[in-house]
């Protein structure tokens, strides 16, 4: 792949804007290494579902070029484990905040960092001040067929696997979840030490 279109641009300072399910042209250009996830910027079924309320979409594009898009959407976790059990709370499903697709053009170098750290503080700092929020959960994509495999890409952010005993999926997807309450208290530590 050619780096030429987005070769110097620094992402982590790039703007996440929402997307309007009325752009035109959309993703045109747009190389992932996924092509379902290219087919999907460019279709029509994004458009839908933003405008149906079922998911809503940010994108990052320098210029007239999409360098990246991440869509959310709300969920619950559900675990066979007590996750909370240590604060008193001894539900098994919890409010959470679902990542549905985090794609990127392969010559965008650092705008999946800047997406999954920006979704974090959103939903941590906007989201989560307005309705009960206390995970973040993704389905990483897991392609048996050509050995793809993008937890560990999740992992590096915090994320954790749902079903610690079986990290081999058992279809294409393996759950994984992400508690903002460390974000939340991280940054409530740093104001009272300001």
């Amino acid at each position: 792949m050619s780096h030429t279109r987005f070769e110097g641009i620094n992402f982590l300072e790039c703007e996440v804007k929402e997307m309007s399910p009325d752009l035109e042209n959309l993703g045109q250009g747009f190389k992932c290494i996924r092509n379902d996830f290219a087919t999907y910027i460019k279709g029509r079924k994004i458009k839908m579902e933003c405008k149906s309320l079922t998911s809503k979409c940010w994108i990052v594009e320098h210029g007239d070029n999409l360098a990246g898009y991440i869509t959310l959407m709300a969920d619950k976790l559900t675990s066979e484990y007590s996750l909370l059990e240590n604060e008193g709370i001894g539900y098994k499903t919890f409010p959470a905040i679902k990542i549905g697709w985090l794609a990127v053009d392969g010559r965008a170098k650092g705008v999946g960092s800047r997406l999954l750290e920006w979704a974090i503080q959103y939903v941590t700092n906007d989201l989560a001040n307005r309705v009960g929020i206390r995970f973040i959960t993704v389905d990483a994509l897991f392609d048996p067929d050509t050995g793809y495999d993008i937890s560990g890409y999740y992992e590096r952010f915090g994320f954790e696997h749902v079903d610690i005993e079986h990290t081999t999926p058992s279809g294409n997807f393996r759950t994984m979840y992400f508690d903002i309450k460390s974000v939340i208290e991280q940054a409530r530590s740093l104001r009272q030490s300001v």
